[in-house]
């Protein structure tokens, strides 16, 4: 089921709701999810939880990303955790092969990136959903990452929207 679909069917969303934020999206070029936590018809947590369930990943919360021990993010190159913007959890050995680090992401879908990091550490890779800001947040206060993420804003021209998505949520 396509995310708007979920967040219809579990009644967070009306499907005016999600139109307009498919509108928006597109006028953007952002991913779905953002653009609706953006318009503030989502929080951030609900979208974790419909994305998480989707894609059928664990998820983990900024309370969570703030017990990993310094020293995970020292296993990992910083300069890859930097452009990769993921932060390792955990790893479990199984055997005495090769690992499986669990990696908090924002893009568990990211194939790219999830091997990108299996090279980096030698292990296999395990994504957890993750909000990018919780992710930056973490590198910034590790002292990895030092550049702010990208930030949509809603520009004067799309005040018209906002109306539009409160008319829809009242009468709903």
């Amino acid at each position: 089921m396509r995310l708007g679909e979920l967040w219809v069917a579990s009644g967070l969303l009306a499907s005016a709701q999600v139109e307009s934020a498919l509108a928006l999206q597109a006028r953007w070029r952002c991913r779905l999810g953002e653009a609706a936590v953006r318009m503030g018809l989502l929080g951030p947590e609900q979208l974790l939880i419909t994305l998480a369930r989707q894609l059928q990943v664990p998820f983990i919360r900024r309370e969570g990303l703030e017990r990993v021990p310094a020293g995970m993010l020292r296993c990992v190159p910083a300069r890859v955790l930097e452009r990769l913007r993921v932060c390792p959890l955990r790893v479990e050995w199984r055997d005495e092969v090769r690992g499986t680090v669990f990696v908090a992401t924002s893009e568990p879908g990211n194939l790219e990136m999830l091997d990108d990091m299996a090279f980096a550490t030698g292990c296999a890779v395990r994504p957890v959903l993750a909000l990018a800001e919780d992710i930056e947040h973490l590198l910034r206060h590790q002292g990895i990452l030092h550049t702010r993420a990208r930030s949509i804003d809603l520009d004067p021209a799309d005040a018209h929207v906002r109306l539009h998505i409160f008319r829809d949520s009242v009468a709903s």
